[in-house]
């Protein structure tokens, strides 16, 4: 965890410090005074204050300050100014936004200031005052900006929810009476302003919120235009490139030891592209099922898996029979592609079974009428 630039440290510091007019004979004794139940009161209600000022400075910034604090992230952490990376960026933030905000509409009130800085690692976190930084890390590793916007999406459901804002409350708050407890008044100041200083990065996120914010992206997914299948493609990728495990090539806020790990994330995500599919789709061991037979089993490509492709086209299966009853669909060939629709499924390999194959498995598969049938309700 790095801290946040001097500057904000200052700035909280001066406003923490605002504690230590109080006279320490109010504050609770150190281990090495005799204790007096007076003082013990009196210490309590000095690290209720504390704790209040604490609170005051986390609201500020997570409201007024917004863009202030915004500044020193940019400062501290560095802006990648690559045109065309940012253009991406931009018109991702377009998208959730507008995906938020079906379902969400608070988002604008408070929109997203973000930016991408210059840490080569995989992660991205969300702050305080709904400020997101996109490591240029996550683009070296993500080759997509539907997989992408799965790790946005998620970021931003912590911000809606406001799991950052709480986690610093609930942290700092045990810091100011750890300190207090430890080290007695001067050094409980101290500590608790350097604790605060160096935490207002750190999500403090816990393992309800971290699958709460899973289910959210999928939900803003939704509304966007991204595939639905790559908030479990994602993992399957840090899967694929980290093992199963979690690791520390990925960064400690997008990963921390406490939460799910990759294989329940992705699977959980498995499951409900299933259920959106109305249970029409399943996914294992890389094998793509319609209706319970198996229809696609992708070879691995120069960048992608077969596991994670496999997640792709269940992906775009899911949105098609999310809004149709698949026996009213019919899966066509053209060349390498199989469409149901307007609706791109699949692009075959060289190593892949051929489209127009793939396109027969899958209307029988989802008893798809022939196409005479088609053609006659089209003359109608």
């Amino acid at each position: 965890m790095k801290p946040v630039s001097k500057s904000l440290a200052k700035k909280i510091a001066a406003f923490a410090a605002a504690a230590a007019i109080i006279p320490s004979s109010l504050l609770l004794p150190s281990k090495a005074e005799a204790f007096d139940i007076g003082e013990a009161i009196g210490g309590m209600i000095m690290y209720g204050l504390q704790a209040k000022q604490v609170s005051a400075q986390i609201d500020y910034f997570d409201d007024k300050g917004r863009d202030e604090f915004y500044s020193q992230m940019q400062q501290e952490y560095g802006v990648n100014e690559d045109p065309e990376l940012n253009a991406q960026v931009d018109e991702l933030m377009a998208n959730l936004t507008e995906g938020v905000g079906a379902v969400d509409p608070s988002i604008y009130e408070k929109p997203y200031n973000y930016f991408i800085n210059n840490d080569t690692s995989f992660n991205a976190f969300c702050s305080l005052g709904h400020n997101i930084s996109i490591n240029t890390g996550l683009f070296d590793m993500i080759n997509n900006m539907d997989e992408v916007a799965v790790v946005i999406g998620h970021e931003m459901g912590h911000g809606q929810k406001e799991h950052v804002k709480k986690g610093f409350k609930k942290s700092s708050t045990l810091s100011i009476i750890a300190a207090g407890i430890q080290g007695g008044s001067s050094v409980g100041i101290a500590i608790c302003t350097s604790v605060l200083a160096n935490q207002v990065q750190a999500n403090n996120i816990t393992k309800p919120q971290e699958r709460e914010a899973d289910a959210l992206a999928f939900e803003y997914l939704v509304n966007t235009p991204y595939n639905l299948g790559a908030t479990a493609a994602v993992w399957q990728r840090v899967i694929d490139k980290s093992g199963a495990s979690k690791s520390d090539f990925l960064g400690a806020v997008f990963s921390p030891n406490d939460h799910p790990g990759h294989i329940e994330r992705r699977d959980t995500y498995a499951k409900t592209l299933s259920a959106y599919s109305n249970n029409v789709v399943t996914v294992a061991d890389g094998t793509v099922s319609v209706n319970g037979q198996s229809v696609f089993t992708p070879v691995d490509s120069d960048d992608m898996s077969g596991a994670e492709r496999s997640y792709f086209i269940a992906g775009s299966l899911t949105r098609v029979y999310h809004d149709a009853k698949p026996s009213t669909l019919r899966a066509e060939a053209y060349g390498n592609d199989v469409y149901i629709g307007d609706t791109h499924i699949f692009t075959s390999s060289d190593m892949d079974e051929s489209a127009s194959a793939l396109a027969t498995r899958l209307n029988e598969a989802h008893k798809a009428p022939t196409p005479e049938a088609g053609k006659k309700k089209k003359k109608k």
